[in-house]
């Protein structure tokens, strides 16, 4: 195996870390929004924290180092010069600076306030307030998108 294909594997694997935290985030997410018992939103919203900080954090990270030490180590491609792959290392880092961010404020506020309900048996205005908002589901949706389009990106190589 040639040093070219170990970094594609390691990236390759990577790739499915991040994939799976963003599931293992995203489905007790929906779980937990869709849910009326407060218990299945704590434990949902537990779950989704877990994995977030876990593995979909982790993922985000390796994906971004792995390719990134790919494209240079590969004389195929120049992460700089290369249209379609400045446009996903673009895509990456709006993702990693703007959606993950913003997705990890709005769990964590939910957490936190479901927690506070469980434990004063009664459900708080913020709580009401902050489920009714569904901002991290709707950001981990467009990390979802993201990754399609840098996939089409990535397998058509537009530009």
């Amino acid at each position: 195996m040639s040093e070219d294909e170990a970094f594609r594997l390691i990236h390759t694997f990577s790739l499915f870390l991040f994939v799976a935290g963003l599931g293992g985030t995203l489905l007790p997410l929906y779980r937990a929004w869709s849910s009326d018992n407060l218990m299945a939103q704590v434990h949902a919203f537990q779950s989704a924290g877990r994995n977030q900080v876990g593995v979909l954090l982790p993922g985000l990270i390796l994906v971004g180092v792995t390719g990134l030490v790919w494209a240079i180590r590969s004389d195929v491609y120049d992460p700089i010069e290369t249209g379609w792959l400045l446009a996903v290392e673009g895509l990456y880092l709006f993702v990693l600076f703007v959606c993950f961010p913003a997705m990890s404020v709005g769990l964590r506020r939910a957490r936190i306030l479901a927690l506070q309900a469980l434990k004063s048996g009664e459900i708080s205005p913020e709580l009401e307030e902050t489920l009714a908002d569904r901002a991290p589901v709707v950001v981990g949706t467009v990390i979802v998108l993201v990754i399609a389009l840098s996939a089409a990106l990535t397998i058509t190589k537009p530009f």
